[in-house]
């Protein structure tokens, strides 16, 4: 197995942590990216009991109320969907009791809540509510994995369960134990604990935990961090470790900056000059591949396949690398066999292997698009650290100069109507020039119609706009305009 190198930036007000597999990033994790709250543990109450929607909404403390289906509680995992009488029965408003976040909010809907706590560790996962005992796939040793069978049966009890992951096939038995005991020794205080407040009493994912959650210290093969010193405590004893003391950010001696910021693009380019389009909806993402500057030495078809197969690759890595989940269709480039279309998948299935996220491949529709699904628990680096452009609301367009003159001669005219014998305008030079240029005399021949004197104030702009600043008399324009 191919170790991983990990790179942290720390030294800053933002932490980030870089991932990458032979020098690509292939993911990173930001403290600045506060939107998640998954893993959490709340005290939370009932508000309200829909037996019709199958959910029960908990109010946990955060801007909205969390919903938990009947499949995802402990009471219902059993029991089929629509139980009616069943969640009547188990769940009352303005009842206290412990739930997990394990879906983020989106759009509208809260966050997603289950009553299956779980706590998760370096070694173990421990379920307080639900009995299993289970052992990572990743540890292939009989005699290991019949080891940890037993370990589990003999350090749980009741209703109990423990997943042993692969971190524990070279750690040291007393630590594993340690660990599962300090989580039961937790979840025993909570229970016990008699003060009705809604409140988070158990925070998954501090940046160091995390990552160390998702990538066990032995898939790490060298770590490197521009502030040993502070955060040494935080780092397991096993990787190798080195302190970075150039004066270059971390991330731009490393060329990590360059790859996190191309992550942030619609354009990803291939190696052979082919590239891809991300478009990210609110209902999926759209990934289309083209063959750009590719021509290919060889045939057509042949061409093409190349293409595909190097696009494939990368759309695996970009989905990793920018955390996005949900439904995903990728418009590949026609090809003419199924052979071909067969080879893409297993492709895709062979990069997609070391995604930590369950991602589910349909295949290609009867259009030639292919389907997948990643799972999505939080939002997408792109959600969560950028904001609808103001100017153009999200839709990546903005009007063009011309619409604006059009606009900006429909609002002079209303001003028209008053009394007022001049106005002032504050636009950019693009729109100016429209308006007062020498082939068109557009401004002479409006204020020849309109009998009013239009001033105009130009203010530098990539994004063509108009602003009426003030209506009146002329010398007042005159006036203004002199301060």
């Amino acid at each position: 197995m191919k170790l991983k190198k990990v790179i942290m930036n720390v030294k800053h007000s933002e932490k980030r942590i870089a991932v990458t597999e032979n020098d690509q990033v292939v993911e990173w994790f930001s403290s600045a990216d506060t939107n998640t709250f998954v893993g959490n543990i709340y005290l939370g109450q009932i508000q309200d009991v829909m037996p019709k929607l199958n959910a029960v909404f908990v109010n946990i403390g955060l801007s909205k109320n969390g919903f938990m289906r009947l499949e995802d509680t402990v009471e219902g995992k059993d029991f089929e969907k629509g139980s009616e009488e069943m969640i009547r029965k188990t769940f009352q408003k303005g009842q206290y009791l412990f739930v997990q976040v394990i879906k983020d909010a989106f759009d509208e809907k809260g966050p997603k809540l289950t009553n299956n706590l779980e706590f998760s560790g370096d070694y173990v996962v421990y379920f307080p509510l639900t009995k299993q005992i289970a052992v990572s796939n990743k540890i292939k040793k009989e005699s290991k994995r019949n080891k940890f069978y037993s370990l589990g049966r003999e350090n749980t009890n009741g209703n109990e369960g423990v997943i042993f992951r692969s971190s524990c096939e070279a750690a040291n038995t007393e630590d594993i134990i340690n660990e599962l005991n300090k989580f039961k020794t937790f979840y025993d205080s909570l229970t016990n604990q008699s003060n009705k407040k809604i409140s988070c009493v158990w925070e998954a994912n501090s940046l160091f935990t995390k990552i160390f959650k998702l990538h066990p210290a032995n898939t790490i093969g060298e770590m490197i961090i521009d502030d040993f010193i502070s955060y040494q405590h935080h780092l397991p004893k096993e990787i190798q470790v080195t302190s970075y003391k150039g004066k270059e950010n971390i991330f731009e001696a490393f060329k990590i900056e360059e790859q996190l910021e191309k992550s942030f693009k619609s354009i990803v380019w291939l190696k052979n000059g082919s590239f891809l389009v991300f478009e990210q909806t609110e209902a999926m993402t759209v990934i289309d591949v083209n063959t750009g500057k590719f021509s290919g030495k060889h045939n057509r078809e042949e061409t093409l396949f190349q293409t595909n197969q190097l696009a494939a690759i990368e759309i695996a890595r970009q989905l990793r690398l920018r955390d996005i989940g949900g439904m995903v269709i990728i418009d590949f480039i026609n090809m003419k066999t199924e052979d071909m279309q067969k080879k893409i998948v297993e492709l895709l299935k062979d990069s997609f292997k070391s995604d930590r996220a369950y991602t589910k491949l349909f295949g290609f529709t009867a259009l030639g698009l292919f389907e997948l699904t990643r799972k999505r628990t939080s939002h997408s680096h792109l959600e969560a650290t950028h904001q609808k452009c103001p100017e153009c609301n999200g839709i990546g367009l903005v009007k063009n100069a011309v619409q604006i003159v059009f606009e900006l001669e429909r609002a002079i005219w209303e001003v028209s109507t008053s009394d007022a014998e001049a106005i002032l305008v504050e636009c950019n030079d693009e729109v100016a020039n429209l308006l007062s240029g020498d082939q068109n005399g557009h401004i002479q021949k409006l204020e020849k119609v309109l009998f009013m004197k239009i001033f105009l104030k130009i203010t530098p702009s990539r994004v063509p706009f108009y602003d009426i600043v003030r209506v009146g008399t002329t010398s007042e324009m005159t006036s203004y305009l002199k301060q």
